[in-house]
């Protein structure tokens, strides 16, 4: 028998720390295999946005593009289906020297969000999530809690998007739960 993990963290009282299975996300790799795209000598654009190019940054348009790795973004949108979403952004993409590839069924996303967000993530990896060095609009890949995540954090109260590959969610939701508990 299959065990499935809660949806969220529930108590009678507003939780220092919310987990919650973010569905229906697409999200999308860009990628490009130009060297002036590696070494910042050129910005690409996808439907009229300019992409983000220092590692971190991120992109609120009406998707949310994550730059991830030198030449290399996440996009990630709740609104769009990937079918209208690669219609919307696929054209000139071949002739700027990009790949698009849907990882929607890959990779699966986990919102934490509440006053004590930062300091459970904190346990999980080395990055500093102080609001003066993680703010707002700012992202990173890592090594959390021993396997590959990408953080997205979002503004006040703190709230965070992790995504993770999907056969590694139980594991990071329970991971997550754990390291909440002195919290709540």
């Amino acid at each position: 028998m299959v065990e499935h993990a809660p949806r969220q963290l529930r108590s009678s009282t507003p939780a220092a720390v919310q987990i919650t299975v973010l569905d229906r996300r697409t999200i999308m790799r860009l990628t490009s295999w130009l060297p002036e795209y590696r070494n910042g000598k050129k910005r690409g654009t996808i439907a009229t946005h300019e992409l983000p190019s220092q590692v971190g940054a991120t992109l609120a348009s009406p998707s949310r593009v994550l730059c991830v790795g030198p030449a290399e973004w996440l996009i990630v949108s709740s609104k769009r289906a990937a079918c209208t979403l690669r219609e919307r952004i696929e054209p000139g993409l071949a002739r700027q020297g990009f790949a698009l590839v849907d990882l929607s069924d890959g990779l699966v996303g986990l919102e934490v969000q509440g006053s004590a967000a930062r300091e459970v993530l904190s346990k999980g990896c080395g990055l500093d999530f102080h609001p003066s060095i993680f703010p707002a609009g700012q992202c990173a890949r890592t090594r959390f809690a021993q396997i590959p995540v990408i953080i997205d954090c979002f503004d006040e109260p703190p709230r965070f998007e992790l995504y993770v590959a999907r056969s590694h969610l139980h594991y990071l939701q329970s991971w997550l739960t754990d390291a909440a508990v002195e919290f709540d």
